[in-house]
């Protein structure tokens, strides 16, 4: 596959040449420095990263590259501060906290400024802002604080109410209390970018090696035998082994990591993702809701996505987590309360992604002090910060440098 061909509009279709190719379908290697487990957008970003260290990787995947919520997401940057990080009253420390990883979010806006340079390939981004609406004076007071918080850290973002808000966004409902917007939102294709990082991963000598499921993990040594192997990698088809492996497996990357003896605060969900008939191209930048649950944009297809979190039926580890009805009309109620124009477009489909979070929807990421080698990287806002995230941890797992907050340690169950 050439450059130039993943710059086209036929670069879907090229890159599903490379991830059906038959030797990613082979048996695991005999050894490998590194190991990755997962290949969503961490695991093939970080696989590509580690890759320009020249460091051997081989990354193995259950199912498909990019097959679960790597795929199956809307492809937003949520760089705003999010309704679930907001409570009423913030303390200094919340704030002060909060702050951080706003901060976070304008280096991981930086480093998708330059990805489609970095893969040399188009990924379908595009950066034409985003609206966090609020509907009452309630909410309005806490988009005041939130833009507070965002400014300190660096992103900017400008609040609007009554006429100046209705000149700025004429398509939004006129009654609105005000509306915050922040210019670096935006969206990629998921479909495009996690399977990108594979094939640059392995162009530069990476192993990609897909209907690998992982059966368990065995420490060999603490600090590595003679030949510099910590664990061996039993597989179903064939054991590796590796001085170090890294757990990206999302929704799975808490079984993995109980069976290590190391404990995550995880936890699943399924989430809806609604698809409408495509109207005309009029929505440019994506909105969201400060008090409700919405996130709605308009691809360049002309299909309007909406979602915002809204629940799908439990269950434990499925393949595809199965629709409600209940979530899909609230989820539709709030957007066209939001959008009036929407009033009489057709929904066309609905699916579910898996959304694995963090008990404090702060990521995990680095390396366990209980197991020496063995890392874990798991992001809950994974399309947002998985890049950034992988490239931190490439960087240590390289080099010894640490630029990983304390806050997102992975033993922070251990006592």
């Amino acid at each position: 596959m050439s450059d130039s061909e993943l710059r086209s509009e036929n670069k879907k279709s090229f890159l599903e040449g490379f991830l059906n190719n038959a030797e990613n379908t082979l048996a695991p290697p005999r050894e490998s420095d590194v190991v990755i487990i997962g290949g969503g957008l961490l695991g093939t970003s970080l696989s590509y990263y580690l890759s320009k260290y020249g460091i051997e990787t081989t990354l193995l995947e259950r199912t498909e590259i990019n097959r679960e919520a790597s795929g199956t997401n809307a492809g937003s940057f949520h760089f705003q501060i999010a309704l679930h990080q907001l409570t009423p009253n913030m303390s200094e420390a919340q704030k002060t906290r909060l702050t951080s990883e706003v901060k976070l979010q304008v280096e991981a806006a930086k480093l998708w400024d330059e990805l489609e340079n970095e893969l040399n390939a188009d990924l379908d981004i595009h950066f034409n802002g985003g609206f966090m609406v609020a509907e009452t004076p309630e909410e309005l007071k806490v988009l005041y604080e939130k833009d507070k918080i965002e400014r300190e850290a660096g992103l900017e973002s400008f609040i609007l109410t009554g006429n100046e808000m209705r000149d700025f966004a004429p398509l939004l409902a006129p009654d609105l209390a005000g509306i915050a917007f922040c210019p670096r939102e935006g969206h990629a294709n998921p479909l495009i970018v996690g399977p990108t990082y594979a094939f640059r991963a392995h162009q530069n000598g990476t192993k990609i090696r897909t209907g690998c499921e992982v059966l368990r993990i065995e420490a060999i040594s603490k600090t590595g035998t003679n030949t510099g192997h910590r664990f061996k990698i039993i597989t179903n088809k064939g054991d590796i082994l590796c001085n170090r492996v890294v757990n990206a497996a999302g929704a799975w990357a808490g079984a993995i990591s109980e069976a290590m003896g190391v404990p995550l605060p995880i936890g699943l969900a399924g989430l809806h993702v609604n698809v409408t008939e495509p109207r005309e191209y009029v929505l440019k930048s994506m909105v969201q809701h400060i008090g409700r649950r919405l996130t709605l944009k308009q691809t360049t297809n002309n299909t309007f996505i909406i979602g915002g979190g809204w629940p799908s039926r439990p269950e434990k580890y499925p393949e595809r987590y199965s629709n409600y009805w209940s979530s899909t009309s609230g989820n539709l109620a709030i957007a066209l309360r939001v959008l009036p124009m929407l009033h009489d477009v057709k929904l066309i489909r609905v699916w579910s992604g898996v959304w694995a979070f963090t008990n404090d929807f702060k990521p995990i990421v680095g390396e366990s002090k209980k197991v020496p080698g063995y890392h874990v990287a798991m992001v809950p806002t994974g399309f947002t910060l998985g890049p950034l995230v992988a490239n931190m941890l490439a960087e240590y797992i390289a080099t010894g440098k640490n630029l990983i907050s304390e806050e997102f340690k992975v033993d922070r169950l251990i006592k």
